[in-house]
């Protein structure tokens, strides 16, 4: 694995890129929430030091609020890691992050007229979201993006068939959010899409790109790594028990 990715510019990416409905400070701790907005966009992290009287009061916190505990832990070998697992919170979508420099990416280009940039997206790209799970709370963390954007429409054989959104932070181009539809897989659509995200990032100034995907996602991650992206770190959740 290349050399880590840091967890505050990490948290930074996915803040500016995919952002939640509101982000609450709690002491040492982030809160973030987003109605059914999925864990990346509603989970909660640790800025500081563990200590067991804070986290009871964030708990107490928590059923005030009716919310989910959701923890995002970067580190493994971390305090927050090992109290977590003797409180019996398990494992949940262990996920990598690659990256890849723009450049490298965008040595091949995508057949012609087969990706667009286009924002807002299309209805179609509406629906070719929420049939691959990415509903309309999902949807609605695109629109609070207000950094450099886009949506990316791919069009296979004359069919709209995939979709993507890509947001800038700092120099650093994220895509979120890459469906495909079931029946044009292992067509090279993905490939193409990724190297059309390389071009929209090259042209606002960005040098690298970035993904995330779960561990379990096999084809997600075989397209970055025959792409030659770089794991840079990877994380995980942990929540209670009962709520798996």
């Amino acid at each position: 694995m290349k050399s880590k990715l840091e967890e505050t510019k990490f948290l930074k990416f996915l803040a500016d890129t995919w952002p939640p409905k509101e982000i609450i400070k709690f002491g040492s701790w982030t809160i973030r929430t987003s109605d059914g907005a999925g864990k990346r966009a509603s989970a909660i992290s640790l800025d500081g030091i563990w200590e067991e009287s804070s986290f009871k009061e964030l708990k107490t916190l928590l059923q005030k609020m009716n919310k989910s505990e959701i923890f995002l832990i970067y580190q493994s070998d971390s305090l927050i890691e090992k109290e977590l697992e003797k409180l019996n919170y398990q494992i949940f979508d262990q996920s990598f992050i690659f990256e890849i420099a723009v450049e490298e990416l965008i040595k091949n280009k995508p057949p012609p007229v087969s990706m667009f940039s286009i924002w807002p997206p299309l209805q179609i790209q509406r629906e070719l979201w929420g049939s691959n799970g990415i509903g309309e709370q999902r949807q609605a963390v695109m629109n609070r993006v207000i950094q450099s954007k886009t949506s990316i429409l791919g069009r296979w054989k004359d069919n709209p068939v995939a979709s993507a959104f890509v947001a800038k932070s700092g120099d650093v181009a994220f895509l979120h959010a890459l469906v495909v539809d079931k029946n044009f897989r292992q067509q090279g659509v993905g490939k193409a899409l990724m190297q059309h995200a390389g071009q929209w990032a090259y042209s606002h100034n960005c040098k690298k790109l970035m993904v995330v995907t779960t561990a379990a996602n096999t084809a997600a991650n075989n397209l970055y790594t025959s792409l030659e992206f770089q794991l840079v770190n990877k994380y995980h959740y942990r929540i209670p028990k009962a709520n798996i």
